[in-house]
């Protein structure tokens, strides 16, 4: 099994009962904070591309951010010539270049004022639709900022506090059955008219068959399957099955870049089977870092979709694999990102 250490983690200011992230500008010291937010509502997300992790405050897509900016003047005569603060929605995608688009945006403006030494509250409830949930991948990346821009008579001041979106999948919650739920995980009547068979064949040398329960899973259920030897006269040293996430960076064309990455593999099998020989599987989805939902267009930039794959390796180094899609979802009560803590 693949092993992944914790990216160090980025630094920030300390979130109290209301979860406050302090920032300093020029002339005045600033503040975030979200109404009923504490640590418990708080998850540490992984970047890949930046190799750093933080901490932000969870929301449900549905779910109204709100809170306050407080401006702290280090003494009076505050000048400002108008503050826009924002909920803006931003997809990033990387492949020759950088490429940022604003997807959503929701505003609220405060007129110009001169302010005294006392703390201003500039409260804020945005309730725009969140479409997409936050991502973090290899080339690309969905975030959720709240921006305040200051506007001054010299240098305008923008500052900006990242939070992060989960999105739950309520009509495959209401349709698709809770495997995980079932006792008898190996029994043979578990799997029905949606089971998933592929073959490997090569020659007259292997023949083998993998098959799997179905094809859609949520986040914290448990892949069931079996490999069985039909035909063998390789000599193999082992069998891996593993979690594959395959990035697309464009709107869905033959031309889109491809970023592959193995997220979890377990080896099934060491030595060379017999023929007729059936080796039982059991994959736990939870157990996987950075597992999300299959996104299969955000906004015509980019696509997410996950893979079963089974590798076979030969004495002399020789590689025979398969994948097969499957669809992974957010079942409703998995609202915390997978495979994430609780910041302490």
């Amino acid at each position: 099994m693949l092993k992944q250490e914790r990216p160090p983690e980025k630094e920030k200011g300390s979130t109290g009962f209301f979860g406050k992230l302090l920032k300093k500008v020029d002339g005045c010291d600033l503040e975030f904070e979200f109404a009923g937010r504490d640590s418990s509502k708080q998850v540490v997300i992984d970047d890949p591309y930046d190799r750093t992790s933080e901490k932000m405050h969870l929301f449900a897509h549905d779910e109204p951010v709100q809170g306050n900016v407080v401006l702290r003047p280090k003494s009076s005569g505050f000048k400002h010539l108008g503050i826009l603060v924002e909920l803006v929605g931003v997809i990033t995608t990387l492949s020759d270049r950088e490429d940022k688009l604003v997807f959503m945006r929701q505003e609220k403006r405060f007129e110009p004022d001169t302010l005294g030494s006392a703390p201003t509250y500039l409260d804020f409830q945005f309730t725009a639709p969140k479409e997409y949930e936050s991502y973090r991948g290899i080339n690309a990346k969905v975030s959720y900022l709240i921006q305040i821009t200051i506007n001054r008579p010299v240098k305008n001041v923008v500052e900006k506090e990242e939070i992060w979106v989960s999105k739950i999948d309520t009509r495959l919650s209401e349709v698709q059955p809770d495997a995980s739920l079932h006792r008898s995980y190996f029994r043979e009547t578990a799997f029905s008219k949606d089971s998933v068979a592929m073959d490997v064949g090569v020659d007259n040398v292997l023949h083998i068959e993998f098959k799997y329960d179905k094809k859609i899973f949520h986040l914290e259920e448990r892949i069931l399957g079996m490999v069985t030897f039909k035909v063998m006269s390789l000599d193999l040293q082992y069998g891996e099955v593993g979690i594959v996430r395959k990035e697309f960076i464009g709107s869905g064309k033959p031309t889109d870049a491809v970023e592959t990455e193995t997220l979890q593999k377990f080896e099934i099998m060491d030595g060379t089977p017999i023929v007729g020989e059936v080796v039982p599987i059991r994959l736990y989805l939870k157990s996987i870092p950075r597992l999300t939902p299959s996104y299969p267009n955000v906004h015509n930039c980019f696509r997410v979709l996950y893979f079963i794959n089974l590798v076979l390796v030969t004495g002399e180094g020789k590689r025979y694999f398969k994948q097969q899609e499957v669809t992974l979802y957010r079942r409703t009560g998995q609202e915390r990102p997978a495979n994430m803590q609780t910041p302490v």
